[in-house]
């Protein structure tokens, strides 16, 4: 054991708690402490808690101790001031998380307020990023979105900072939060790109998905004269289903004329379709959104088209299965 007597001879708890063998005893016994040891380990360890947050073994017993009363006090003044190096660290990060999760309401604000100012920072930063989404999930803090918002363009193209976008757009819906200045920025940047991007189409996605109707429709208007290059792109048709998804029936019937009824009677588009990788299941999409008599004459039509080198034969697997 790591705890005994305090003569002995026995190491302090911070010492232990830096020690692979020592920081995993002391874990499980913080578990079993009765209220009167856990306070005096608490009070032991308060003037180690900050140095032990970053340290490779040390962090684990901090996280632990993040949910019980008896250190929740020596936590938050270990941390006030150093919110933001912490979340940039490996090791710290993922102990500011828990502390922040399990802090009473009025202190977890209290030190996510130390983001202000910090939020892009933190959100380009590979532990920030995850930092900045369990800090606004525990508080909603406003300024998290407004200031993520006012630089969504920059965040939701980088591989941390889109992490960052979709999940306080999700969390800010849910909550029924405002998200009309985000999704501005998205309609005031260059969205048939960032619909293509690998990173910001999971952002197009969230936004088409949560915005309100006004907005919803200025996105559709902007996406769907690019339907059939997202389509054919591996980011972009995810984007291109959630088009399809989201549009209304006499846009959902524009675009089922353009592909199988096209005034030229041309089908470029629908044999572009057919034999792109990913086209092809916005095409599969598609079909299943129609009415049965329109899917059944397109049906008609793709097994004409159907070819050794297109998806035809996918195609009509797919709408057979789902029939």
């Amino acid at each position: 054991s790591v705890l005994g007597a305090r003569g002995g001879g026995r190491a302090s708890l911070a010492v232990s708690a830096k020690e692979q063998q020592g920081s995993r005893r002391l874990q499980a016994e913080l578990m079993r402490m009765s209220d009167t040891q856990l306070q005096a380990a608490c009070d032991e360890l308060a003037p180690h808690l900050l140095e032990l947050s970053t340290h490779t073994f040390g962090n684990y017993v901090v996280s632990k101790l993040a949910s019980r009363p008896q250190a929740q006090n020596h936590l938050l003044q270990a941390f006030r001031g150093q919110v933001v190096r912490l979340l940039k660290h490996a090791q710290g990060s993922r102990v500011a998380q828990a502390v922040i999760s399990s802090l009473p309401a009025a202190d977890a604000r209290l030190l996510v307020g130390e983001l202000d100012g910090h939020v892009v920072e933190c959100a380009l930063d590979t532990h920030g990023s995850w930092g900045v989404c369990i800090a606004f999930k525990a508080t909603h803090a406003p300024f998290v979105l407004a200031q993520m918002s006012r630089h969504m363009l920059a965040l939701c193209t980088q591989q941390h900072g889109i992490r960052v976008v979709q999940q306080v757009l999700l969390e800010a819906a849910a909550a029924d939060m405002d998200i009309s200045d985000a999704v501005s920025t998205l309609l005031d940047g260059e969205l048939s790109y960032l619909a293509a991007h690998q990173f910001g189409n999971y952002a197009v996605q969230t936004a088409l998905r949560h915005c309100q109707p006004s907005q919803r429709e200025a996105m559709l208007a902007a996406l769907l004269p690019h339907l059939l290059a997202l389509s054919s792109c591996k980011h972009g048709s995810n984007v291109a289903e959630m088009v399809l998804l989201r549009a209304s029936p006499e846009q959902l019937e524009a675009v089922r004329v353009a592909i199988f009824e096209p005034p030229s009677n041309t089908l470029t588009q629908l044999r572009e379709l057919m034999a792109n990788p990913y086209g092809n299941y916005v095409l599969q999409a598609l079909l299943r959104m129609i009415s049965p008599a329109h899917r059944e004459n397109a049906l008609v039509l793709i097994e004409s088209e159907t070819a050794h080198d297109n998806f035809g034969r996918a195609i009509l697997a797919a709408a057979a299965a789902a029939a």
